[in-house]
């Protein structure tokens, strides 16, 4: 399984992001470490605000690409804000 996700930022900017392992990727941009997207270091991760499941790497590369490719498309798929840590949180639990 893999995720595509947004992130709104505390200045209100959003990052869009894919990984397999949602729990370890949100938890490394939250702690700025070095694996965190360069971005997400200097601009700090509050909230989730769209996360989507994809059947194959392709399908998430893809859907990726369209929202970081259309801003409207992007703009449609932002949806209710989650506090980042719970998500990380919920999703350590449900593993």
């Amino acid at each position: 399984m893999h995720y595509v996700y947004i992130i709104e930022t505390a200045d209100g900017t959003y990052y869009t992001g894919m990984t397999n392992n949602l729990a370890r990727r949100l938890s490394e941009h939250v702690s700025g470490n070095g694996r965190a997207a360069a971005y997400l270091r200097a601009h700090r991760p509050v909230y989730v605000v769209y996360l989507a499941e994809c059947e194959t790497r392709g399908d998430a590369v893809r859907l990726e690409n369209k929202i970081k490719r259309n801003p409207k498309y992007k703009h449609e798929c932002i949806g209710t804000r989650r506090d980042i840590r719970e998500v990380i949180e919920s999703e350590m639990s449900y593993r």
